[in-house]
């Protein structure tokens, strides 16, 4: 059971009421979703191949999208992505809406909601609320996800929807786990590629001490980003220079070197560019004693770096080591490298495409060894195609194990005590071995690479004199491929929700350092940062919420449940609190108003539930009210809701409904007054729908006070309408500006700074 923690009912003033952010899943976000008029079904289905499906949410379907031009007046300028008029349309997904006070004043509601819960402190409203024109807000931000996840982005508008202003790119998967360097402690460091030339290192502390089943997730920490200037790492060497690691970058014709500690995106200590003979190398060696660097360049030539704490390498190597028979070359293509006792034992994969011109190389003095040099033993055959790396156990029986790709098996050689020579001994079947590293005296660390996202993973394996037998696996990268919603923290940092496939480890967020201060394009990392794991436990989340400050709601839609977390943490953590007891049916968003700790709840059955003491009780016992909107003559007119904004100051709820699957024209916004008592069947104070709304799938709102902001997603719009709290009855009104935007997930809005 949950403990209960105690509510703090502290308002913060902010003047930045929270980023509008509306994250579009288009249908090259690697999904096609349909949205169902009863919010019963929502499914995935996969439409790019290079991509893995995504889950299966529980409630609601949506229509193919449209790219239908506005119509209104503002015609804009430029988006920073045309819509893809083949896209299938992802489901909607929501945050938090705006808590709005048109007089200039703090309002009592959360100002950190996940679609624009703020007021407008940041700039006065200016004129006839009813007119819009809110002076001082800056943009609405605006999320488009064209194809591939490499390029899913948050833009921002300005007010008046005219032109994009700033676009920061979402760099989202993890393609593929390359090599993993296992350092004395048992700490890995496991190299990976991601989309577009952005790869990394990620950090496992004790990954090898105890091995059990489990995620690898993203470990303990990552290294990426702009600054690292990793582009395809591939050999990782943890035990560089003391207390450094180095990274053979393939795709950067380089290798770096790092600090233990290094986090984020952070610049090597040093890199070495100067590869001598070799276009680039595959993996490195350092050997302490000697302090000498050996590097296994894909030309088939090996580039020793001598002095190497010193000389950092900067002069280029000091010697090249080219295998040799009878004084000719016999090498192709090196990968992995290994030096024991002097001696130094090299792979080559040969031709990548060719499953039996693989060989190992052994090489007697390689302190003096230099130019052409001849190999004491050369093997090749049985199953060697693609031995992409090697690593040594000496002893008394000395093993050469080999991570043989082609042939998908980790090969062990042993060394003939009588001949010195290494003959075949034990293999183990692996799918796709793509690296190899001894740890203590008898386990191994396999990496395994099969073709496809998130089916990659690390190998436990035990490792006596003469057999091998799996451990255990890690596996589970978390597949981020499809952003949903986001919420602004007080400092300006953003925390943005994404979905994953169920075999990758499913949903979770991310943070982005200072987005609030974001004013020039660039790119953020999706993986770096995480809420992902088994502990949170979360699946399918859609709209963020932040109360007090430090409590972040996350509406697990396939989960259908409400977590509570706090806002500081990340990583493997398990929730606060669960709210499971709401209605029996997925809700897709909430607003909390922090003044009287109330949680409004939008479901996907057309109706709102209330949590009243909501921190207080954390949801036991089930909503305090239900509220079904309705018509003058009392008839249900709730559909599917998805985005919701609580505004304290007129005590009023707005709330959209997508309405049904099949339809772009059947969405609609509620305005429902006297929110804080409104119980059972309760007449709407105006509705907004009909043919020249365009609205079909409203998914998300955002409120400055005075004007409502709209992602419709059926018509790949972002939209305003103003003056909402004035309307009554049915209103078939044009939006009053709206700027065309790739299938749209949330909105946000956010003031001057």
């Amino acid at each position: 059971m949950t403990m209960p923690f105690t509510h703090r009912r502290t308002h913060y003033t902010l003047l930045l009421p929270a980023l509008a952010l509306t994250l579009a899943a288009c249908g090259d976000d690697i999904q096609a979703v349909t949205e169902g008029s009863s919010g019963t079904a929502e499914g995935t289905t996969e439409i790019d191949p290079t991509k893995p499906p995504t889950t299966v949410d529980p409630t609601t379907g949506e229509p193919p999208t449209t790219t239908e031009p506005p119509t209104t007046t503002i015609e804009p300028t430029s988006t920073s992505s045309s819509t893809d008029p083949t896209a299938s349309t992802t489901e909607p997904v929501t945050s938090g809406p705006s808590t709005g006070d048109t007089t200039g004043n703090t309002t009592s509601g959360d100002t950190t909601s996940g679609t624009g819960t703020g007021d407008t402190t940041g700039g006065s409203t200016g004129g006839d609320t009813t007119t819009g024109g809110v002076v001082g807000l800056p943009g609405v931000w605006a999320t488009q996800n064209p194809a591939g996840l490499a390029t899913d982005a948050l833009v921002r508008y300005p007010f008046d929807l005219s032109a994009a202003e700033v676009t920061l790119l979402v760099e989202g998967e993890v393609v593929s786990i390359q090599s993993i360097g296992v350092n004395s402690s048992g700490d890995a460091f496991i190299s990976f590629d991601a989309p577009a030339g952005v790869g990394g290192v990620i950090f496992r502390d004790n990954l090898a001490i105890n091995p059990m089943n489990g995620q690898l997730g993203m470990g303990d920490r990552v290294i990426a980003g702009p600054a690292t200037g990793l582009i395809a790492p591939k050999g990782v060497e943890a035990a560089g220079p003391t207390g450094t690691f180095v990274v053979a970058d393939t795709g950067a014709a380089d290798f770096k070197v790092f600090d233990f500690d290094d986090n984020g995106d952070v610049a090597p200590l040093f890199t070495i560019t100067d590869l001598g003979s070799s276009a680039a190398v595959w993996d490195v060696h350092y050997v302490a004693n000697a302090d000498t660097l050996y590097a296994a360049g894909t030309n088939g030539e090996v580039q020793v770096y001598e002095d190497f704490k010193d000389a950092m390498g900067q002069a280029g190597p000091d010697r090249t080591i080219v295998p040799a028979d009878a004084g000719v070359k016999i090498s192709v293509n090196l990968h992995g490298i290994a030096v024991d006792s002097n001696v130094l034992y090299l792979s080559d994969v040969g031709d990548a495409m060719n499953t039996t011109d693989g060989q190992l190389f052994v090489i007697e003095s390689a302190n003096t060894a230099a130019a052409l040099k001849q190999v004491k033993q050369r093997i090749q055959g049985g199953q060697l195609g693609n031995p992409v790396d090697i690593e040594l156990r000496p002893g008394l029986i000395t093993n050469l194990y080999v991570a043989e790709k082609a042939n998908d098996a980790v090969i062990v050689y042993t060394r003939n005590l009588m001949t010195g020579m290494f003959e075949l001994g034990k293999n183990l079947a692996v799918t796709k071995p793509e690296s190899v590293a001894v740890v203590a005296a008898s386990n191994l660390i396999v990496s395994s690479n099969p073709p496809g996202f998130d089916a990659d993973m690390a190998l436990a394996l035990a490792a006596p004199m003469v057999d091998i037998n799996p451990l255990a696996t890690f596996d589970k990268l978390g597949t981020v491929n499809s952003i949903q919603s986001l919420v602004i923290a007080p400092s300006g940092d953003g925390h943005v929700s994404f979905d994953g496939p169920a075999f990758s480890g499913g949903g979770g967020a991310f943070t982005i350092d200072a987005l609030s201060a974001t004013a020039a394009d660039g790119s953020t990392s999706a993986v770096a940062s995480r809420l992902w794991g088994v502990n949170p436990k979360i699946v399918a989340p859609k709209a963020l919420h932040l109360a007090d400050a430090d409590r972040l709601f996350v509406v697990d839609f396939g989960a259908v449940d409400i977590k509570v977390f706090d806002s500081t943490l990340l990583g493997d953590d398990v929730p606060l609190a669960s709210f499971v007891e709401i209605g029996g049916v997925a809700a897709w968003d909430v607003d909390y108003d922090d003044a009287t700790d109330r949680l409004y709840v939008a479901s996907t059955d057309g109706k709102l539930r209330v949590f009243d003491d909501a921190l207080l009780n954390l949801g036991v016992g089930g909503p305090t009210r239900t509220i079904t909107p309705t018509d003058d003559q009392n008839a249900p007119i709730g559909v599917n809701l998805h985005g919701i904004h609580y505004d304290a100051g007129s005590n009023t709820v707005i709330v959209s409904d997508v309405g049904s699957v099949q339809s772009t024209t059947d969405g609609a916004i509620f305005v429902i007054a006297g929110a804080d008592a409104a119980d059972g069947d309760v007449a709407v104070q105006a509705v907004i729908r009909g043919d020249q709304t365009k609205l079909g799938n409203p998914v998300d709102i955002a409120f400055d006070g005075a004007n409502l902001y709209v992602a419709e997603k059926a018509n790949s719009l972002v939209q305003r309408y103003d003056g909402v709290l004035a309307l009554i009855g049915e209103q078939n009104i044009a939006a009053s500006a709206e700027i065309a935007s790739a299938n749209p997930e949330s909105v946000q809005i956010v003031a001057a700074p």
